[in-house]
């Protein structure tokens, strides 16, 4: 929940209480569904593309990377309407983007109508990044925030396992098909659930915010759920008093602190190579041979997408128990590690004349460890965070630039990611990649504060108290 309500009130709260903010969370993280399956349309599709229609390689770097030039543009409209509409009518209403972006992609392999395909799916990408966060944070109580947080990695993980799995065995228009049926499938469950009680103190509609904080905490003493109002009704006050301008986001401390977290964190997660792993891996990896199984790029993909789920679900477990900071350090060690290794090896394999063909394997298996170690920590935590540290007053504004930071991130990585191969060699990408996750590592060490268990009023006054060098 927000500031200083979101649980502290009433302990661990009923069983019921926290199914029903699993079903929010859940149902609002299908957004993130359907921005995974725009992120893992690629890898199955582009080898499909080629055979069919007369496509370049710059056309494919474009059509992969136009999905960040939406993103890049919606989230400061977005977080303008969360504020204007609701969260959840704002959500509701703009599903209608990834539907038209699917209908688009059904009719035509056109690269032109491609282009307008993946950037209406990144104007929803950069929407659902900046409302999600905020959403998941004001719904939920402390002690489960951080697990419910989780939810947006394992939603896209889902989303582009389920590109990876369905897209080597079916047509091109049937995957079209089948992925329209996911924001359908989003708009009709979601319209069901609870606005954010935040939004509606923050609008002065008490009776309302009421009605849903008792759904969001069924199975708590009405008086329980009355005083947390009362505090959310104080923090509210107590943060609006500040006029909401982008100027607020560097005021204080807190502020200044909050987003330098925030955004460092978005463009470490990103830069540490996520984004060209998902869109290129089938084109990265060549086929091999283990114990005498002969290993597809399609089959290596769908092995990858299921580890990163699987990875996500331990996050779930971990976050509210060991804590953001330990999490956050394990996986940019351990994904610096691995991407370093990749990073040796094809090396090796294109600017030797040492034969590594017999290791061929490698690749994949470093692949499989970075998605390991990404997946319980700088994958799921960076967003777990962004929902926790800004105030009220500057809290659209900020997931706002926190989603165009990871867009122009993304952006830059695809884009350069087939150049970079084309004219140093691929060893370079994963020399960038290993560097990011290597300096993530640094800053979450010296500057990321823990919030596990704390309320949004106490994170705020940890940050606004907390010295830094740089803030």
């Amino acid at each position: 929940m927000a500031s200083k309500g979101g649980g502290g009130v009433g302990g661990r709260g009923g069983g019921d209480a926290v199914l029903r903010q699993y079903i929010a969370v859940g149902t609002a993280s299908l957004s993130f569904f359907i921005q995974g399956t725009s992120l893992g349309w690629p890898s199955p599709t582009i080898e499909k593309l080629k055979a069919t229609t007369p496509i370049t390689d710059a056309q494919i770097s474009w059509m992969v990377s136009v999905l960040y030039f939406g993103n890049f543009l919606s989230p400061i409209p977005a977080g303008y309407l969360m504020d204007r509409m609701g969260r959840k009518r704002m959500l509701v209403t703009l599903s209608i983007l990834p539907i038209l972006s699917w209908v688009l992609v059904i009719f035509s392999t056109d690269p032109l109508i491609l282009y307008v395909s993946r950037f209406l799916g990144g104007l929803w990408a950069g929407i659902s990044a900046t409302v999600i966060p905020m959403y998941q944070a004001e719904v939920s109580q402390p002690q489960v925030r951080g697990a419910l947080s989780t939810f947006i990695q394992i939603m896209t993980y889902i989303g582009v396992c389920y590109e990876y799995i369905l897209g080597p065995f079916v047509s091109y228009t049937t995957l079209g098909l089948l992925n329209v049926a996911i924001p359908v499938m989003f708009v009709s469950a979601f319209m069901w659930m609870p606005e954010s009680p935040y939004w509606y103190t923050i609008n002065n509609r008490k009776e309302e915010a009421l009605e849903a904080l008792t759904w969001l905490r069924s199975g708590l003493p009405r008086s329980t759920i009355e005083d947390e109002l009362q505090l959310i009704e104080h923090s509210v006050r107590e943060e609006m008093k500040n006029k909401k301008t982008f100027s607020d986001l560097i005021s204080t401390r807190g502020n200044r602190r909050g987003l330098l977290i925030v955004e460092m964190l978005a463009i470490f997660q990103r830069m540490s190579g996520i984004s060209g792993v998902m869109a290129f891996t089938s084109i990265t990896i060549k086929p091999f041979t283990i114990f005498g199984i002969l290993m597809t790029p399609d089959i290596c993909v769908i092995i990858m997408g299921v580890v990163w789920i699987i990875s996500t679900f331990i996050s779930t477990a971990l976050v509210d128990r060991s804590g953001r900071r330990p999490l956050l350090m394990t996986s940019s060690l351990g994904s610096g590690v691995a991407m370093t290794l990749i990073a040796i090896w094809f090396f090796l394999d294109r600017q030797t004349t040492l034969n590594v063909s017999h290791t061929q394997f490698l690749p994949f298996l470093g692949l499989l460890i970075y998605g390991l170690f990404f997946s319980i920590g700088m994958g799921p935590i960076a967003s777990t965070i962004q929902g926790e540290t800004f105030p009220a007053n500057t809290k659209a504004k900020a997931s706002a630039i926190t989603s165009i930071s990871l867009a122009v991130t993304s952006f830059i990585m695809n884009k350069i990611y087939l150049d970079v191969e084309n004219t140093i060699g691929m060893y370079f990408n994963f020399i960038l990649f290993a560097s990011a996750c290597f300096m993530c590592l640094g800053f979450v060490v010296f500057f990321v504060i823990e919030t596990k268990g704390k309320t949004l009023h106490d994170i705020q006054e940890e940050l606004n108290t907390k010295k830094s060098d740089l803030v």
